[in-house]
């Protein structure tokens, strides 16, 4: 408990952990380890959108698995538990720092209900570097780098789309849009060479590239629509 500085959440996480013991489905007691210590709220957007990211960073999990022929159960729990280190952080030059305390989370929950030694080792280290971009270590193995795949795929996904719509995209002038347009459609090929752990997770990225770069040139053509429509009107006043 000494890695975590914030020790109110330290002392919740202790109470919580008390609960759990070795013994039963891991897989389920994984995810309401994770509910319980996400605390997701009617009220509180932020922590229902981290537990439910969780899920759908699970859930990516499993079907990066299944298609490579893994067994799916740890890599499903590493993903339910890679943000677990979030309570923890209480500004946001701490967040840089939720993969550690989501690693030690892991660790001492693993412990708790006895899992397999070697493979809580995997999952711990897969949640210390599933913030990396392209800057993995050079010895990290597919299973490793395959929570971080499975975070970014729900973080390029449709939700995001939506999400980012508000910040950049928001009330601006078309000319403005079309600019925006552009310059995410120049981020998203410099994206297409990211590393990924399997072929399966880079097939996954692929798609969600194109998703996101048929949306962008859908908005930009209906901006560009808006400023076509001026024109014409200011040659008919002509």
């Amino acid at each position: 408990m000494r890695l975590f500085k914030n020790k109110k959440e330290a002392k919740r996480f202790k109470k919580i952990l008390k609960g759990y013991a070795s013994g039963g489905n891991p897989v389920s007691a994984t995810h309401s380890f994770v509910k319980d210590f996400l605390n997701p709220q009617p009220d509180r957007y932020d922590l229902t959108y981290r537990y439910e990211h969780s899920l759908r960073v699970a859930l990516w999990g499993k079907r990066i698995a299944e298609a490579e022929g893994w067994d799916s159960e740890p890599l499903v729990m590493a993903c339910l538990l890679h943000d677990t280190g979030y309570p923890f952080c209480e500004t946001m030059e701490e967040w840089n720092m939720h993969p550690t305390y989501g690693a030690e989370v892991a660790r001492l929950f693993l412990e708790k209900i006895g899992y397999d030694e070697e493979l809580t080792e995997r999952i711990c280290q897969a949640i210390r570097i599933h913030d990396k971009w392209n800057d993995v270590p050079e010895d990290a193995t597919p299973f490793e780098l395959s929570v971080r795949d499975a975070d970014d795929l729900d973080r390029f996904d449709i939700m995001r789309v939506c999400m980012i719509g508000r910040s950049d995209i928001g009330e601006r002038s078309a000319r403005e849009l079309i600019e925006v347009c552009e310059n995410r459609q120049r981020t998203l090929t410099d994206w297409q060479d990211r590393i990924c752990g399997t072929d399966v997770a880079k097939a996954f990225w692929e798609e969600k590239l194109q998703m996101r770069r048929q949306f962008y040139e859908a908005l930009q053509a209906e901006m560009q629509g808006t400023l076509e429509m001026e024109d014409f009107l200011k040659k008919e006043q002509r």
